[in-house]
C-alpha cells in the first residue's frame, strides 16, 4: 500500500437541493475547514447539483454528487447515475438491479433498527435481500447514532455537546456485515446523513441556532481511502474513490476524538501481502497487521468473533483458519477505527 495516497472524505451530506439548509459553496466551505479531501452529498431522490455542475474540485476538495433513493421500504447511496426517479414504495430488490443497469453504484444507507419507531424508518430488509445489486453498506451513521441517544428531555446536552451520546456502530449492523461477507464481498463505510437544520427558519442563511452544524459534523465520521494520488481530472480522481469504496480498500475513523489517518490492516504469508478489501485463498498460515496512529485497544475479529487483542499501536496475530478479518480500535474506551475485511476463503 506504499505506493497509495490516503484521502479523507465525509460521506452521505445533505444539501439545500433537498432537506439540509447548506447551499454548494457553504458545503465545499465547511469541507475545507475540516480539512476534508473529499465529500460525497446524497440528497434525496434528486441530482439536481451534477446537473448544475457541482460535481468536481472545488477550493482543494472533491465534490461527488451523489444521491440517497428513499423508499419506505429501506433506503441506498447511489454513485455515478444521472437520473433518478422517486422510488416512494420501490423495493430495494427492484431498484438496486436498476441503479446498477444504470451504471450505478449503491451502498446500503443506514441500516440500523432503532428502538424507537417514530424517529425513522425500520423496516429494512437489509441483509436479508435477494439481490446483491450493491457494493457495501453504512456501517456507522452518524445522525442515526446521535438521533438514537437525543432524547426529547435533553435537548440541549444534544445540540451543546452531540457527541456526548455516540456509541459507534450498531453491533447488530456490524455483525449482520460480516455475516455477509462470510458469502460475498461487501465494503464497508462510515457516513454522515448530515442534516443541518437552522433555527428558527430552516432555509434562511442567517439563524439563531444550528443543530448539528455542518463544520461540525464534517469533523466526527469520515472514510479514509486509499488510492492514487489524485491528479485533479475529476473524472478520474472520482472513479478512483469509487473504486477504493467499492473495493473496501478504506476504512472508518471517528476522527473528532483522534485523526485515524495512517491506519493499516494487512496479512502477510511467504512474501506475500493482502490488504483490507482483498481476498485469497485458504491454507496455511497467515501473519495479521495492523497499526493505528495513537495508542488504542485493538481487536482482531474473525467472522465477528475476537481472536487477539493488544494495546498500544500495533497488533500482529497468526491465523491460518478461513473467515472474514478486520479491525477495530478503541481509544479511550470510544468508538474510533473500523477496518474493512481482509477474505480468507
Amino acid at each position: 500500500m506504499s505506493d497509495l495516497h490516503e484521502s479523507v472524505g465525509a460521506i452521505h451530506v445533505h444539501t439545500a437541493y433537498s432537506d439540509s439548509s447548506g447551499r454548494m459553496p457553504y458545503v465545499i466551505e465547511c469541507a475545507r475547514k475540516a480539512g476534508l479531501d473529499y465529500v460525497i452529498t446524497g440528497d434525496h431522490n434528486t441530482v439536481a447539483a451534477r446537473h448544475d455542475g457541482w460535481e468536481g474540485h472545488h477550493d482543494g476538495v472533491l465534490l461527488v454528487i451523489g444521491v440517497e433513493i428513499t423508499s419506505r421500504l429501506g433506503h441506498a447511496l447511489a454513485l455515478g447515475i444521472d437520473q433518478c426517479e422517486r422510488r416512494t414504495a420501490a423495493h430495494p430488490d427492484e431498484y438496486l438491479p436498476e441503479i446498477e443497469r444504470a451504471g450505478g453504484t449503491a451502498f446500503i444507507a443506514h441500516p440500523e433498527r432503532s428502538s424507537r419507531r417514530t424517529l425513522w424508518l425500520t423496516r429494512q430488509f437489509w441483509p436479508d435481500l435477494k439481490t446483491d445489486c450493491y457494493a457495501g453498506v453504512e456501517i456507522w451513521s452518524y445522525m442515526h447514532d446521535w438521533l438514537e441517544w437525543a432524547r426529547p428531555w435533553h435537548p440541549i446536552a444534544g445540540i451543546r455537546t452531540p457527541e456526548a451520546g455516540i456509541t459507534g456502530p450498531s453491533p447488530v449492523v456490524l455483525r449482520d456485515w460480516d455475516q455477509v461477507a462470510l458469502r460475498r464481498h461487501v465494503s464497508g463505510i462510515g457516513a454522515l446523513d448530515a442534516h443541518e437544520l437552522r433555527l428558527p427558519i430552516h432555509q434562511f442563511r442567517w439563524s439563531l441556532l444550528k443543530i448539528l452544524p455542518l463544520e461540525y459534523t464534517l469533523r466526527t465520521v469520515r472514510t479514509h481511502t486509499l488510492t492514487p494520488e489524485m491528479t485533479g481530472d475529476a473524472a478520474a480522481d472520482i472513479a478512483a474513490i469509487t473504486d477504493a469504496l467499492v473495493a473496501g480498500r478504506c476504512f472508518t475513523a471517528y476522527d473528532l476524538i483522534g485523526d485515524g489517518t495512517g491506519t493499516r490492516f494487512s496479512a502477510r504469508r511467504d512474501g506475500e501481502v493482502v490488504v483490507m478489501g482483498e481476498k485469497t485463498p485458504a491454507g496455511g498460515e497467515w501473519e495479521f497487521v495492523a497499526s493505528v496512529p495513537l495508542a488504542a485497544e485493538i481487536v482482531l475479529l474473525r467472522d465477528s468473533e475476537v481472536v487477539a487483542e493488544a494495546d498500544g499501536t500495533e497488533l500482529i496475530h497468526r491465523d491460518a483458519r478461513p473467515g472474514v478479518y478486520r479491525i477495530e480500535a478503541r481509544l479511550d474506551g470510544r468508538p474510533w477505527v473500523f477496518t474493512n475485511h481482509i477474505y480468507v476463503r
